[in-house]
């Protein structure tokens, strides 16, 4: 974890039932992404003159993404729940 050089700082955010994220796109500047868990909010922001590795970070980004809801949801099957969709008769 981590690529740069040097100290790295860490956050850890609890995630509760009234965690959240968000997606905002602008027209005229970069798009944000944001956390919200607890009273913490992290945005993540980019340079208005994005690179190919500001693409790369977002593709990464978005791969561990699901990477991690994949996980969450294979563990939340295997403790004997469903989820609300699959209740429904929907996929979850």
């Amino acid at each position: 974890m981590g690529a740069g050089k040097g100290r790295m700082g860490a956050l850890t955010l609890p995630v509760d039932a009234n965690a959240t994220s968000e997606f905002r796109s602008f027209r005229a500047r970069t798009p944000l992404f944001s956390i919200i868990a607890g009273r913490v909010l992290v945005t993540l922001t980019l340079p208005e003159r994005l690179r190919a590795e500001d693409v790369e970070f977002a593709r990464t980004l978005a791969e561990q993404a699901s990477a991690y809801a994949t996980e969450v949801e294979r563990a939340y099957k295997a403790s004997g729940r469903t989820t609300h969709a699959a209740r429904k008769g929907r996929a979850a």
